[in-house]
């Protein structure tokens, strides 16, 4: 391939990569509209669809639960539902659903993607995008590159349920500057805050240098991984 075509094949490339990454932009003039009865939690919904009640999943994020049957309600889990709510209720939705999947999940609730209207704002990207949720990664979806890289940038901002762990990292990076006055004591950071690292694929926490973490390291502050279920991985013994 000469030049003149890897440059031409080059840009085609970074064409393609940034219309992954945007937005959608829907048009719904011919689109029915549902109301908005209430929010379960972050992540779930029930509209009224055709004069019944539906319980809607939204598709691509996984915000902390607080309605399980079997769990706590975890961190950040009133928030998140508290910020769908402010979101949503008294609106009304416009849905798209996921092209050759099942509509529905195991517990019966249908998978859509919901769009606020009239404005079109695409709500389980929002909540990703604000950090009250996680990109939900374990089933592929038509916009899971640009989930990942919306959480990446709530994680990094310190949005939402990442907020732990940006203050970690601005508190480390304010402890390994130069001293400038050697006889000031370092104050101790509470080990309730420690950030921590998780894997892509991984159940377990681990501390900075864990030999687990050689493939993927993702901050997340301690009691967030707790929270979501994690395990102290028993070689790096980070603090639990």
């Amino acid at each position: 391939m000469n030049r003149k075509r890897l440059s031409r094949f080059a840009a085609l490339c970074f064409l393609l990569l940034a219309s992954s990454l945007s937005e959608p932009r829907k048009d719904f003039a011919e689109q029915p509209r549902y109301k908005v009865l209430r929010v379960v939690d972050g992540d779930t919904v029930v509209l009224l669809m055709e004069g019944k009640q539906v319980k809607v999943r939204l598709i691509g994020v996984d915000t902390p639960e607080t309605v399980h049957p079997s769990k706590p309600v975890q961190f950040y889990g009133k928030e998140a539902s508290k910020f769908t709510g402010n979101l949503l209720l008294g609106e009304s939705v416009y849905l798209e659903y996921e092209p050759g999947s099942s509509r529905r999940d195991k517990y019966g609730r249908t998978l859509a993607y919901l769009y606020r209207a009239p404005d079109g704002l695409f709500i389980n990207l929002e909540i990703v995008r604000q950090g009250y949720g996680h990109a939900y990664t374990v089933y592929p979806f038509r916009y899971l590159d640009l989930f990942r890289e919306y959480e990446k940038q709530a994680r990094e901002a310190g949005r939402g349920l990442w907020a732990g762990a940006s203050n970690q990292k601005q508190k480390q990076m304010k402890s390994e500057a130069p001293d400038q006055k050697e006889s000031a004591p370092q104050p101790a950071v509470d080990e309730q805050e420690a950030a921590v690292y998780i894997t892509a694929s991984g159940k377990k926490y681990h501390r900075d240098r864990c030999r687990f973490l050689s493939k993927s390291k993702i901050p997340l502050a301690l009691e967030v991984a707790k929270a979501r279920g994690y395990a102290p991985c028993p070689v790096c013994s980070p603090p639990q």
